[in-house]
Order: C-alpha cells, then sequence, then structure tokens
C-alpha cells in the first residue's frame, strides 16, 4: 500500500485522498443502513417548486439530492474513476471532466435509488375511512337492523383484510354475499348493503 502510494504523483494523490476515505465513509454508511440503524440521512429535496430543506425519507415527491450518502457516493465514484483514467494515460483537464460526471452521475443515482426504496416503506396502518365504496364478501353472518355484527372481507390500501360490519338491511346477510361498504360509525365498524345484481 505504501509502495502505491509512494508511487502516485501530486495529482493522483489528490483523487486518492479524495476517494479512499469517502469509499470507507460509503461502506459504513450502507451496513449501517442494512442492519437499520441509518433510517435516512438529511438532504436537500430538488422539487417541481426549487429548493427546499426537507429529510430524505421519501417524504415528499421530490429528489434528495445532497445528502450524505449522495455526496459520498459522488466523491466516491469521482476519486477511483479520476485515478483509474489517469493512470491510464488520459491526460489532466479530460480526467477531471469526465470524473466529475462520473461523480454527479452517481448522486442522482443514489438519490433516485433511495427515493425508490423509501417508496417501498409503510407504516402499516389502515384507514377504515378509504373502504367506503368497496365492495367484499360477508365472511361471517351480519344480522339485520345493526342488531350485532358480523366479519367482512376486502382489499383495501392493497391488503386483504377482515373487518368487523353492521347493516342496515331488512334481512341477515349470509356467508359469501358480496356487500358494499356505505359507511363508517364512531366504533370502528363498518356499515354495509348487500350488493343487488
Amino acid at each position: 500500500m505504501i509502495q502505491w502510494w509512494n508511487s502516485l504523483d501530486t495529482f493522483a494523490r489528490v483523487y486518492a485522498f479524495i476517494a479512499i476515505p469517502s469509499t470507507l465513509v460509503l461502506i459504513v454508511q450502507t451496513i449501517l443502513l442494512m442492519i437499520g440503524l441509518n433510517d435516512g440521512d438529511e438532504g436537500l429535496d430538488l422539487t417541481d417548486n426549487g429548493f427546499s430543506d426537507t429529510p430524505g425519507d421519501g417524504g415528499s415527491d421530490g429528489l434528495a439530492l445532497f445528502s450524505i450518502r449522495g455526496i459520498m457516493a459522488l466523491l466516491t465514484v469521482g476519486g477511483w474513476s479520476g485515478l483509474a483514467l489517469y493512470a491510464s494515460g488520459v491526460n489532466r483537464p479530460l480526467t477531471i471532466l469526465i470524473s466529475a460526471v462520473c461523480g454527479i452521475a452517481a448522486l442522482f443515482a443514489i438519490a433516485y435509488l433511495m427515493r425508490a426504496v423509501m417508496k417501498l416503506q409503510s407504516n402499516g396502518n389502515i384507514s377504515l375511512s378509504h373502504a367506503i365504496g368497496k365492495t367484499g364478501r360477508v365472511y361471517i353472518p351480519i344480522p339485520p337492523h345493526t342488531q350485532g355484527s358480523g366479519k367482512i372481507t376486502l382489499t383495501l390500501q392493497e391488503r386483504f383484510l377482515e373487518a368487523d360490519a353492521v347493516t342496515t338491511a331488512e334481512r341477515k346477510l349470509i356467508t359469501g354475499e358480496a356487500v358494499r361498504v356505505v359507511a363508517t360509525d364512531d366504533s370502528g365498524l363498518l356499515v354495509v348493503e348487500p350488493v343487488v345484481k
């Protein structure tokens, strides 16, 4: 390692000085992210309205560009590509230009990747108010005139679930019957009516 360092001229050492520490920081960040200890860093969010400081956690539809992770990716890719280009005989101005372009491309790639990953996250909360208008099937029979509750199954917020339900219908709703959610009550029960065919 020392022989390699001593073989570099000043220009190459600058690139090595950028690439090596930023690579180590990026590796540590990646390990922390994988084990769940680094749940997103602050970033500058690039939105349709311009720039605004927001957490880089996917909370907006913007693109969190200047996060610590993004800057480390820029320095890592820019540093190593600069070293490789210079070692292969590319002149200095072209090395600087190409390594800068590679680093900026890495910055955008990390921002897009983190945005895509954060969109996959879900807080797991189901809002029964979104069930209004949805259809489902009776799972446990529902007594008429809201005299008791039964259960229905339906797909809500991309999840298949079963929920307690009552009906104002004149008759008992039987297992397997198609129903439509018309309201929710204060206790969290769904109010359903039979689907007329």
